[in-house]
């Protein structure tokens, strides 16, 4: 129940002793009427001390309606005291000084049932609502902190990325000037120098401009095209032989 409404159903109760009053009604014939206002003189004054004593989650986002709850709650009290003090009155000329202390006890016991009943539930949904917002909370500041180091990471990802060029192919190498582009010109068979252990022979080729090239193959064909390579020695019968004998090691 809210401040507002809780001193309406006071101001309403308080109406109806007061006329019960005027028109010689006993106390019990006025006990509903009394309960409520008791009831609601109760609700007043738990919602006092949690406007004194707010919870920590609606310090830091809801300040204002703590303030609001607290001028409403003042205000509230001294309209009660008011309203008590007028009905301390009533009955102590209508009943004497034992109906007031009466109703303190009855009024005593009313406020213990409300906290049982009405107050600790209210404290329990509002400590479940406020788990469940710092949750929230700490779901928030826990993804933000993913945002940004998400972020980060690819960003240093990106700051340590080192560019790799594609493999090109030997065309794309000779088209780019990456390799120069190789000469060729038509080796034909000089000589032939056969090995007897491996049945295989040395073929001699040579080219334009004094090209030499060495095959060694167990059949030399007449001529092919071999890269122009000038002005070279011409291989030597030692150098034959020996790699004839590595053919056949």
């Amino acid at each position: 129940m809210t401040i507002s409404l809780a001193v309406g159903v006071a101001s309403k109760a308080f109406d109806a002793i007061k006329k019960g009053f005027a028109i010689g009604r006993d106390l019990e014939q006025m006990s509903g009427d009394l309960s409520r206002w008791m009831g609601a003189v109760s609700d007043v004054d738990n919602a006092e001390k949690q406007a004194k004593n707010p919870p920590l989650f609606k310090k830091l986002f809801d300040k204002q309606s703590i303030e609001q709850a607290a001028i409403q709650a003042y205000t509230a009290k001294k309209k009660l005291e008011e309203q008590r003090y007028e009905l301390k009155m009533f009955l102590n000329m209508t009943y004497g000084h034992q109906a007031y202390n009466e109703l303190l006890a009855m009024e005593g016991q009313i406020r213990k049932e409300r906290q049982e009943l009405v107050y600790k539930q209210q404290k329990m949904r509002q400590q479940i609502f406020e788990i469940v917002g710092w949750f929230f909370i700490a779901a928030l500041v826990i993804g933000f902190f993913g945002l940004v180091a998400n972020i980060w990471i690819k960003n240093a990802r990106a700051d340590s990325y080192t560019y790799k060029p594609k493999e090109y192919t030997t065309k794309q190498k000779i088209n780019q000037g990456i390799t120069p582009n190789p000469k060729y010109t038509t080796c034909r068979l000089k000589k032939r120098i056969k090995s007897q252990t491996t049945g295989k022979q040395a073929c001699i080729y040579q080219g334009g401009n004094r090209t030499y090239e060495m095959m060694i193959e167990s059949w030399c064909p007449k001529q092919y095209k071999c890269i122009y390579n000038p002005n070279q020695d011409e291989p030597n019968i030692d150098k034959v032989m020996e790699s004839l004998r590595s053919v056949a090691k």
